[in-house]
């Protein structure tokens, strides 16, 4: 018996066949594999990105809060503004800037002589930047609930990514324009689950209380 030779035509035909059908396969496959990484993911919840990269840091719960300073000669020079403290307690809360009044969203810290200004708690440093209004400012990340604000600083020594101890030095005191009148200060801000806090209320109690509170 005579053997039929396929045609070129068919020859494609049959290879672009095979071709489709591998690729469908692994297009199901890929699709498989997603949707089960996605089904394990519901049982978690992440606050930001930073949860999959290499800035999120171990941290030690049972850690106190510690001032963002170490100099007995530093004051406070503006409040935190809290609704339910004195009227005398507020008015040193509002900021006051081109004709404009805010309500202070952290802690104005001041001396008569530059300062260091120290870690208050274990952490990474997640952000380092510079604005026309805020001055040089550190973010410290210290787990997915807290995060930390140094403001208006003069020299920066720390960088984006670096770990750093509670008590290290990681910047200098300085200013910024919202509060140009004071030559040697810290605008200090303290986050939890993205609402600020009042540091004032934190400062030796521990990390986990902080979280749990």
């Amino acid at each position: 018996m005579k053997k039929r030779k396929l045609k070129p035509f068919a020859k494609i035909s049959i290879l672009t066949t095979f071709l489709i059908i591998c690729l469908l396969s692994v297009v199901f496959l890929t699709d498989n594999k997603t949707n089960t990484v996605s089904k394990s993911d519901e049982d978690f919840t992440y606050v930001n990105d930073y949860i999959f990269d290499n800035y999120y840091p171990v941290i030690n719960q049972e850690e106190k809060i510690a001032r963002p300073y170490t100099d007995e000669n530093v004051s406070i020079y503006k409040n935190f503004y809290d609704k339910d403290a004195t009227e005398e307690e507020q008015q040193n809360s509002i900021i006051y800037h081109e004709g404009i009044y805010m309500q202070n969203s952290g802690v104005d810290y001041k001396s008569e002589e530059q300062f260091d200004v120290v870690a208050s708690v274990t952490g990474t440093v997640t952000n380092v930047t510079e604005d026309t209004l805020l001055g040089k400012t550190v973010e410290i990340r210290n787990s997915n609930e807290i995060i930390i604000m140094y403001q208006s600083l003069g020299e920066v020594l720390v960088k984006k990514g670096d770990n750093v101890t509670q008590g290290q030095v990681i910047a200098k005191s300085g200013t910024c324009t919202l509060n140009s009148e004071v030559k040697q200060g810290l605008h200090f801000e303290m986050y939890k689950n993205g609402s600020v806090i009042n540091p004032e209320k934190y400062y030796d109690k521990t990390v986990k209380d902080l979280v749990n509170n």
